[in-house]
């Protein structure tokens, strides 16, 4: 990435990947870590031998990033998470270190959703380093005490691409929004060329009924409990973009998917204001 949008986009993407890995670390730790220090993003990690891990994404998202540990520190952040000492980064080290990563893309993925929409992420150790083409930066975490971990993140050109492009489609909404001017009470758009955003990829949720839970309730849930909502099997199923609902239907099975069958539109899409 080259300019100042680009950048922006991804220090949004690599902060919320550092929050997610930090806590994740906090959580099968027994320990608290928190970010020390975020070295200038052109600083690579020196030693012997690094672990490098690759995360794949498609979907909304498509490319990859990759994770460089220094292998003392991927030893050492082994021994946390296993609770034991660690002297070398073999197969329990390996995979406690990929359960951490997968916890960690988990909880990523959930905080990203809203914004990029739906995205798969795969991950896998690697043999090779981030390409010297990969935007980076660095974090490093600590435990409070004499732990410090960091973890170099390199972004591929594809990837950055995509974050680019999403930030371009979000500049685009927001340049039709503000071309709407208020006129005696009533919103009434200026002329807007609307092809610059036809294409812009918009989350669509089908809500069958919703339900309030108590945190017992929650924390009793178990395979094979059934929660009952608050709508009849006849009563129609919700379409909702951003929250409102646009329109109702039933519920039709199409080739193994779930899909909705319209039957009313309660709202045209294009009197919605695109948050």
């Amino acid at each position: 990435m080259s300019n100042q949008t680009a950048d922006k986009e991804f220090q949004s993407f690599s902060d919320a990947f550092f929050g997610a890995l930090v806590a994740a670390m906090s959580e099968n730790s027994g320990s608290v870590w928190a970010i020390a220090a975020m070295p200038d993003k052109d600083s690579v990690p020196t030693g012997i031998e690094p672990v490098w891990m690759k995360i794949a994404l498609g979907g909304s998202l498509r490319g990859a990033f990759m994770l460089e540990f220094r292998h003392a520190e991927a030893v050492l952040l082994a021994s946390k998470l296993l609770r034991h000492p660690v002297e070398e980064f073999g197969a329990e080290p390996s995979e406690a270190l990929k359960k951490l990563i997968e916890g960690a893309l988990n909880k990523f993925r959930s905080s990203l959703e809203h914004e990029y929409g739906t995205f798969t992420i795969e991950s896998s150790f690697a043999s090779e380093a981030p390409s010297s083409h990969d935007d980076r930066i660095l974090l490093t975490a600590c435990d409070g005490g004499t732990a410090f971990v960091s973890v170099l993140m390199g972004v591929n050109p594809e990837l950055a691409e995509s974050l680019l492009l999403h930030s371009r489609a979000v500049s685009s909404v927001a340049g039709a929004r503000k071309a709407m001017v208020v006129v005696e009470g009533n919103a009434v758009p200026e002329p807007v060329n609307l092809d610059l955003v036809m294409d812009v990829e918009l989350n669509v949720t089908l809500r069958f009924g919703q339900r309030q839970l108590t945190l017992r309730e929650v924390m009793d849930l178990t395979s094979g409990s059934v929660v009952e909502l608050d709508r009849q099997v006849e009563e129609p199923v919700e379409l909702l973009l951003n929250g409102m609902v646009i329109a109702r239907g039933e519920a039709v099975v199409i080739d193994g998917n779930y899909g909705l069958r319209v039957t009313e539109v309660s709202q045209p899409v294009s009197s919605l204001t695109l948050h």
